[in-house]
């Protein structure tokens, strides 16, 4: 088995990147007016923005020579920027790595698998 963990932290300036790279303007992500319409107290990190993140370091932890070929991820809370999250990642063979994003305090809001190859 083997473990390594991984503090992630999100910025407005993450947020507005993302929505320009991908096209994403969803206000309830960009206008803190719109996410407080929708319950939030602040604009909610995108979903996928937080999945590029975590796959790029679930290929980091990946043994030498894998690829990643699958992931699967759900959430669990939403992320928000300002917030200090802890990504753990587990491994019990070298095909497969679980994954959770914690929020400091314990707080589960996202857990998933990697599936890895030799290609």
């Amino acid at each position: 088995m083997s473990t390594t963990s991984h503090e992630l932290h999100f910025t407005d300036q993450d947020i507005s990147d993302y929505a320009d790279v991908s096209g994403d303007h969803n206000p309830i992500h960009t206008s803190v007016t719109d996410a407080k319409k929708m319950g939030f107290e602040s604009c909610p990190v995108h979903g996928m923005l937080v999945m590029a993140r975590v796959g790029g370091y679930c290929r980091r932890f990946a043994a030498q020579g894998k690829f990643i070929h699958d992931i699967s991820v759900r959430f669990q809370a939403p992320v928000f920027t300002g917030e200090s999250y802890r990504l753990e990642f587990e491994t019990f063979d070298q095909e497969n790595i679980q994954f959770t994003l914690t929020l400091k305090g314990g707080h589960i809001v996202m857990k998933g698998t990697a599936s890895t190859t030799s290609r």
